[in-house]
């Protein structure tokens, strides 16, 4: 007897040592979140939108930088005008307005820069959106985590369920075996299958959100790897975050269209030319004062000025879009000290994340070591299942909190991701806008 209650011991360390240690299968699932973000930007509708607009106003830009259409004018006199060598029927005109040198170009110039800040818009929605996907993904495979972990606790309940009701039923161990034993550790079974019920509910909710996230049908199946992995946190130098960070370059689109603006209103504050024709068309007279010239037509070459006395609105306008090109200054060097802020936080944040992780780590290999040695314990009458049920509550509690660092870990990377325009599709050739 003494033999088969050394076998089973032997066979629970076993499968507590499976179950403690779970061995990470080498055929693990593509991680296909690169796939699910470019889809994400690629069919979510507020990105579309955004395109739409910067489409907008490119196509307005084209349009800029014209002249007025000309303006043409026709008079016909119902009884010809009795003049000394003709009688006028009808005239003609034709006048083209020229706007003050360069006002055209600033005007073109204005319109430009105006698409070029949508643009920079949708690339920051774009890479707004890469970084909330990457943030339900980590979340997603935490959760999966939590899972597989409470999962296999529950496993390693039930085999010790299996040796606590061999020790009842043997004659030989029935003195130290109780029958109350079973009942606690079937409670908390059904403790952990709730548990496993409420995060497996989350994970389907989270799965069915991140769908939504790229604009498809909530239920799709995704391709989700087995495990959650350490990202490693990318090197960036500042001048490249503050070269390449959307919101900047947008700034800087505002003010250099401000600019053109200001160069605008100063051109329509001053004359305009035009250059035109006037036909006039003659009948003969009967008694002429110079015969070569009864009944011959005119054409007469007209200049007009305008003269710009009504100044206030003009000083206005100009005023205004001076204010509006200073306020752009000021917002750039507070999206500067921003963005320092937002760097110098990621790296503390990541730094005590990383700190966490090794202290959870530490924490879960020590009670999984005091798991195993308890279930030998246990087995030995040595050890009370009141403190292997605690023991393992404790062991669950930090496995959750390592998943949730590691999603929170990897939540920063991408934050980083995120600052450094990481992700930015609007920059790809192989980008295909949905039509």
């Amino acid at each position: 007897m003494k033999k088969i209650y050394n076998q089973i011991f032997m066979l629970l360390m076993f499968v507590a040592g499976i179950l403690l240690f779970p061995q990470q299968s080498h055929a693990q699932s593509t991680d296909s979140l690169v796939t699910y973000i470019a889809a994400a930007i690629r069919n979510n509708p507020a990105v579309i939108g955004q395109y739409r607009a910067y489409q907008a106003q490119v196509i307005g830009a084209c349009g800029e930088g014209q002249l007025n259409d000309p303006e043409v004018s026709a008079g016909f006199f119902p009884s010809p005008m009795q003049h000394v060598n003709v009688k006028q029927v009808a005239t003609f005109s034709v006048m083209q307005m020229f706007p003050w040198f360069g006002t055209l170009k600033a005007g073109r110039q204005m319109m430009e820069y105006k698409a070029e800040s949508t643009y920079q818009k949708f690339r920051e929605d774009g890479i707004a959106l890469a970084f909330n996907v990457q943030k339900q993904w980590f979340t997603l495979l935490a959760t999966q985590e939590k899972i597989r972990s409470v999962r296999d606790k529950l496993k390693l309940l039930k085999d010790i369920e299996a040796v606590a009701l061999y020790q009842y039923k043997s004659p030989t161990m029935a003195r130290g075996a109780r029958m109350s034993d079973q009942l606690r550790l079937q409670a908390e079974e059904a403790r952990l299958k709730e548990q496993i019920s409420s995060l497996e509910d989350m994970m389907k909710l989270q799965m069915q959100q991140f769908n939504i996230t790229m604009h498809r049908d909530a239920d799709s199946p995704l391709v989700i790897p087995n495990s959650i992995v350490l990202r490693e946190m990318p090197v960036v130098s500042w001048d490249e975050i503050e070269k390449n960070n959307p919101r900047l370059n947008q700034l800087v689109a505002d003010g250099k269209s401000l600019q053109a603006q200001q160069a605008k209103i100063d051109g329509m504050g001053k004359p305009m030319f035009g250059v035109g024709l006037e036909y006039m068309l003659n009948g003969k007279v009967s008694m002429p004062m110079m015969e070569s010239m009864n009944g011959k037509d005119m054409l007469m070459p007209m200049v007009k000025v305008t003269v710009p006395i009504y100044r206030r609105k003009i000083n206005s306008a100009k005023k205004a879009a001076a204010l509006l090109k200073s306020g752009t200054e000021y917002n750039y060097q507070s999206q500067q000290d921003k963005l320092r802020a937002d760097y110098l936080s990621i790296v503390q944040r990541a730094a005590d994340e990383k700190r966490k992780l090794e202290l959870y780590q530490q924490e879960v290999d020590i009670l999984n070591n005091t798991l195993r040695l308890m279930t030998t314990e246990y087995a030995n009458g040595s050890t009370s299942l009141t403190d292997i049920l605690q023991t393992t509550r404790e062991q669950i509690d930090y496995t959750l909190k390592k998943a949730e660092a590691y999603a929170a870990y990897n939540t920063i990377v991408a934050e980083y991701e995120k600052l450094a325009s990481r992700y930015d599709y609007a920059e790809r050739t192989s980008f295909d806008m949905k039509k």
